[in-house]
């Protein structure tokens, strides 16, 4: 596999002491396994970025047994695990940080908004499964090849355009939570979707009804968490992603005006957010989207005590 550059310096520059201590734990039990391993995702985004420091996300592919390897490293480390057999994922909460063990994998999806079928795969493989090409790089990790950058789908030409593209042309049909995820990425790192792939999004947006409101919630979620949601819900209602969720809603002046209340008196969350967004909803559309959505009993009471309030 080529490589383009090497991240080594970089990584001991930009990352703080205790998570590059961490990192080099995993490099120690990948070893002892004698399993390949990789710095995946946002992180290695964020370094090419120079954003990587206040990153406590650590994602990391393994080629082979990824759940073994989080039992070895918990035992090392400590952290609550979660183990996914299915995927062969495990996701380790240790004191700040989120650490993340996923097989190398190839997906296939069954059906437009199924969840993939998966094969053990390589890291080429599993780079190709990702949404969009500024996230599908890689970074090795095992000492003979740590810090050497593996980018096949132009993810640093991207990052230089600050283009949000996706891999390949049916990336929004199997998984169209993606749709989501491509406008939080643009709004949040100042990128623009490239125009290909918002072609693609805008043929593609009714395929949000093939997934369930549960997913779609988690995304919504994401969203209210942004420092400045609203941007990223009035460009979903520009791309007519946010009436997907429920054809009332809508993220216009008034919206914002309102966030931006929110958070010069103190009262921002994703909670009071979401109370923002359906203010404005009939009682009998809060239901349908309290159902659709699958709302927790948090989010409903909060929902309706924040009607109730003056702002």
């Amino acid at each position: 596999m080529p490589k383009q550059i090497n991240l080594a310096g970089k990584i001991e520059k930009s990352l703080p002491p205790d998570t590059i201590a961490l990192i080099k734990k995993a490099i120690a039990a990948a070893e002892w396994k004698d399993l390949p391993l990789y710095l995946v995702g946002g992180l290695v985004r964020d370094l090419l970025l120079g954003q990587a420091n206040g990153n406590n996300d650590i994602d990391m592919a393994v080629e082979g047994d990824a759940v073994g390897l989080a039992v070895d490293f918990v035992e090392k480390t400590g952290g609550e695990m979660t183990a996914h057999t299915m995927f062969n994922t495990a996701k380790i909460s240790l004191d700040k940080w989120t650490v993340d063990f996923a097989m190398a994998r190839t997906e296939t999806y069954e059906r437009p908004g199924a969840l993939p079928s998966v094969t053990p795969g390589t890291i080429q493989t599993d780079l190709f499964r990702r949404d969009f090409t500024v996230n599908a790089m890689a970074i090795g990790l095992n000492p003979a090849h740590y810090g050497e950058l593996y980018d096949l789908y132009g993810g640093m030409k991207d990052l230089d355009k600050k283009y949000i593209r996706v891999l390949h042309a049916n990336s929004f049909t199997d998984d169209a939570t993606r749709i989501w995820r491509a406008i939080r990425y643009e709004q949040r790192l100042g990128f623009k979707i490239e125009p290909d792939t918002l072609q693609l999004l805008k043929r593609d947006v009714t395929a949000l009804k093939t997934v369930g409101g549960f997913r779609l919630r988690h995304e919504l979620e994401l969203v209210l968490k942004e420092p400045e949601p609203e941007k990223a819900l009035a460009r979903a209602d520009e791309l007519g992603a946010l009436q997907e969720l429920h054809p009332s809603l809508k993220a216009d002046e008034w919206l914002a005006s309102k966030f931006q209340i929110a958070r010069r008196t103190g009262r921002a969350s994703s909670l009071f957010y979401l109370g923002l967004l359906t203010r404005r909803m009939t009682d009998a559309e809060i239901l349908q989207i309290t159902k659709f959505l699958r709302l927790t009993a948090e989010q409903a009471m909060a929902i309706h005590e924040i009607r109730e309030l003056t702002i």
